[in-house]
């Protein structure tokens, strides 16, 4: 009996040193909040000691749509790895367990030098593990991006010859078009967006053949658009996918807008205010800076619906490198600075009505911060508030949403260089909507917790003072008091 209760002892031992182990490994640096009542207890707000509570994150499922999704997601690995690992049930559930709510994969390679490498080339036939894998996705109210890519021997054979640039023979355009039929036929009842190419900007093999020349790659949309629509009328088709903001504004300037419902670009590969960004194959986005971007999307969105464009925008591949991260390029941050810029850049993107998607190696505190706004920010459509800001920090960036509810979302973060341990700086906002009682909730994207924040009413106006803003996005979740 004695040795019964010694070993059920180490038992419970070991269960407690690994519980304790995964606590720590899923704190962030700069370290929790504390609990509400202690004298330090104003994680939120000077003077606010109330009750801290923790977000409970739902799966994509459980959630309207938030705009956010893995767009690195990539090509579909061979099916004899994926079953042998059990993948393709694994990777559903990771995404459904963020609470994402789009994706963009291929059965393809996205790029040319994997294809060749592998001799994977694009063939008619579609794996049963594959195929599986995206029922998987679509009953999980995950919505699919599918990537139009084309590979094949004709490709590599043409490799170094004169003039061999892609899609300019009416053979390689019938290639690729017959192939696009036979894709969105098969996945017509699963896939909803079929986006044109991937980084058609790109050389698909350096020194030997160049890229899709803009005036190319926009014929082969016209070519593509109709047999997209014959198979799938109700399919969303997307065009850009590039990281050449030259390239895009060809596509932008040209007579394709009417006809796409969606335009995408990549433009962020460790973009922030202390480095610019990086891309393997270089990229026009990478000569501006952190703080040019938002008046670089107003521009995007100006010159689209100027050439008769009225669909949805698509920010993708957005990503921050970190130790632990196998990304191939850009500066390397820590996992919490990582993580604040994913955040802010993502409610940016929704706050300008830009679909925010980012890439999928996460480690586990970036992880955290993208499941939180999954949940915060379901639903969540922007809208204009009237607020004035009152702080000594000149650099607090702001926006803010509607949700299904009626109820409000307001996003606060100073925008300089992210450090590991930010302090926040005090802030006071003042609402001018008429408000009349509210109920106000702050939320933490990066640990998950919410308090319930001090507020009054003065002469209509919702008045919040002393709160603690800092190098990420503060969530405040107004509704009208019960």
């Amino acid at each position: 009996m004695k040795k019964q209760l010694l070993i059920a002892g180490i038992v419970v031992l070991l269960l407690a040193v690994r519980l304790s182990g995964c606590v720590q490994e899923t704190e962030p640096e700069g370290g929790a909040p504390p609990a509400g009542g202690e004298e330090d207890g104003e994680w939120f707000q000077t003077g606010n000691t109330l009750l801290i509570s923790q977000l409970q994150p739902k799966q994509s499922s459980e959630l309207e749509n938030n705009r956010i999704g893995n767009s690195n997601a990539g090509a579909l690995r061979l099916s004899s790895e994926m079953e042998a690992e059990g993948w393709e049930d694994r990777f559903a559930d990771q995404m459904s367990n963020q609470g994402l709510k789009w994706c963009c994969l291929s059965l393809d390679d996205f790029d040319w030098a994997e294809a060749e490498s592998t001799g994977r080339y694009s063939r008619y036939h579609i794996d049963p593990i594959h195929d599986k894998y995206i029922t998987d996705l679509a009953n999980n109210g995950i919505k699919i991006i599918y990537c139009l890519v084309f590979w094949d021997e004709e490709i590599r054979d043409n490799m170094g010859k004169e003039g061999c640039s892609r899609f300019k023979t009416e053979d390689e355009i019938q290639r690729y078009l017959n192939y696009t039929r036979f894709i969105v036929n098969h996945f017509k009842d699963r896939i909803e967006y079929y986006q044109i190419l991937n980084e058609p900007e790109s050389p698909i093999a350096p020194s030997q053949c160049p890229d899709v020349e803009p005036s190319d790659y926009v014929n082969l949309v016209n070519r593509t658009i109709p047999v997209i629509r014959e198979e799938c009328p109700e399919a969303k088709i997307v065009a850009g996918a590039t990281s050449d903001l030259e390239y895009l504004f060809s596509i932008l300037n040209s007579d394709v807008m009417p006809l796409v419902d969606a335009v995408s670009w990549h433009p962020m590969y460790g973009t922030s205010p202390e480095s610019e960004p990086e891309h393997p194959h270089g990229s026009s986005f990478c000569d501006k800076s952190y703080y040019e971007y938002p008046s670089i999307v107003e521009n995007i969105k100006d010159v689209a619906s100027a050439h008769g464009f009225q669909g949805e925008y698509i920010a993708e591949e957005m990503s921050w490198r970190t130790p632990i991260n196998p990304a191939p390029h850009g500066p390397i941050y820590s996992e919490t600075v990582a993580a604040k810029y994913y955040a802010r850049v993502v409610v940016m993107h929704l706050g300008m009505n830009v679909t925010a998607g980012v890439d999928q190696f996460w480690p586990p505190i970036p992880e955290r911060a993208i499941r939180n706004l999954c949940t915060i920010m379901a639903g969540a459509e922007p809208t204009s508030l009237s607020m004035e800001i009152q702080s000594e920090a000149e650099n607090i960036r702001s926006y803010s949403f509607s949700l299904p509810s009626g109820d409000e979302l307001i996003a606060l973060w100073t925008d300089g260089v992210a450090v590991d341990e930010d302090p926040g700086v005090n802030a006071d906002l003042i609402t001018c909507q008429g408000f009349t009682a509210q109920d106000v909730t702050g939320i933490d994207v990066l640990t998950g917790y919410q308090q319930s924040i001090i507020a009054s009413n003065e002469s209509g106006n919702l008045v919040i003072q002393n709160l603690l803003v800092r190098d990420y996005p503060l969530m405040l979740h107004i509704t009208e008091s019960s």
